[in-house]
């Protein structure tokens, strides 16, 4: 280990997760992501097609078949009768399952999966889901930052069979990490955005449709990066009903307007990272994030863009990916632990309704044809 943050974490992860004693560290957790993918002998990896790019190259890069399964509309998800479909038509001896707990939405169907199938290999994806992962599965792979605020990169992965994955040269911390959580220069950032801030457009026009460009990239957290997690970890209980609370005061707000807030299963929550919401056409996501962006109030539009974006994975979409492009040019994800603020939330859920009242008189602009 590069640091003692590091080690605790490690500690945290073995005493949560008995079943993966074998934990690895990285910057990027598509790298770990690629490293798993070359260390195993399959040839198959089904994935969701509502998801990252780069974690579809990687299993390219890694010399595997790709199969991407199309979203359900309404839970951002892999469609579960598709995957059932996929996985009985293929060697599961042969074959990796990688599963995605959306933005911090279960995906609530894997225990199930691996009782069904029992020969596949399974990989969870709570990059975003921290806390509600199933632990069904041989891998679990956690984001360092995308769900802790301060850092830029940083990743572990929990795993049940040993990898040999040699550690990699200790990182450090970029001038923008070292003070990103002081209050004073973090207001002063956000002020510099709105004035900054120019009218969102779709990029899926913008890209280059050959092959993601994405390179691995390798290297360990820094020790802030891993202060910052391990924080976050040793006050998840508190800091996951503190964000859930903020959710259902900004689904409440939001009744009746005409924006869909996506719910999880029933009986089941969310994380708490992330409120995932779906307006009616890409020109009023992209007038909504604009919006936002100069009120400073911080959404994402992940993922904008798609492996159905790339002509590399054209032929990877045994059921199609028509709801995964829906998805693409609709969904915004609203960070919760940015609107603790009873001002910022009220902010948020005024322009957002805004932005559905004017509706009808927006101009739909051209979106992702191009890729139809």
């Amino acid at each position: 280990m590069n640091n003692r943050c590091t080690s605790r974490v490690e500690g945290w992860m073995k005493e949560h997760f008995p079943r993966h004693p074998h934990i690895y560290f990285g910057l990027s957790g598509t790298a770990l992501l690629l490293e798993v993918f070359q260390r195993q002998p399959r040839s198959t990896v089904v994935l969701p097609a509502f998801f990252c790019p780069n974690i579809s190259t990687a299993a390219l890069m890694a010399g595997k078949r790709v199969i991407h399964i199309d979203a359900d509309r309404r839970t951002q998800l892999p469609d579960v009768a598709q995957l059932e479909r996929c996985l009985a038509s293929v060697n599961e001896a042969e074959t990796i399952l990688l599963i995605d707990h959306s933005f911090g939405y279960p995906f609530i169907h894997l225990s199930d999966l691996r009782r069904r199938f029992p020969k596949l290999l399974i990989i969870e994806d709570c990059a975003r889901a921290l806390g509600v992962e199933s632990g069904a599965s041989d891998f679990i792979l956690f984001s360092m930052y995308k769900t802790t605020a301060g850092s830029s990169n940083g990743a572990v992965l929990a795993s049940a069979i040993p990898l040999g994955i040699e550690p990699w040269p200790g990182s450090r911390p970029s001038a923008r990490e070292r003070v990103a959580n002081i209050a004073p220069l973090r207001y002063a950032y956000h002020l510099l955005q709105r004035i900054q801030c120019s009218e969102f457009r779709s990029r899926a026009g913008q890209v280059n449709t050959d092959v993601p460009p994405w390179t691995p990239q390798y290297g360990m957290p820094h020790q802030l990066c891993s202060a910052r997690f391990f924080s976050e970890l040793d006050n998840i209980q508190t800091q996951t009903s503190t964000r859930r609370a903020i959710a259902d005061e900004i689904i409440d707000g939001l009744s009746g307007s005409g924006i869909e807030c996506i719910k999880p299963a029933e009986g089941h929550q969310t994380a708490g990272h992330f409120l995932s919401v779906r307006v009616g056409q890409q020109s009023t996501r992209d007038l909504a994030l604009t919006r936002l962006c100069k009120k400073s109030l911080s959404v994402a539009r992940t993922w904008d863009i798609i492996p159905a974006h790339f002509r590399c994975f054209e032929n990877t979409f045994p059921f199609g990916c028509a709801n995964s492009k829906h998805l693409a040019e609709q969904m915004i994800h609203v960070r919760l632990a940015e609107f603790r603020g009873a001002k910022q939330r009220r902010s948020l859920i005024d322009e957002l309704r805004a932005v559905t009242q004017n509706l009808a008189a927006l101009p739909e602009k051209a979106s992702v044809a191009s890729f139809s």
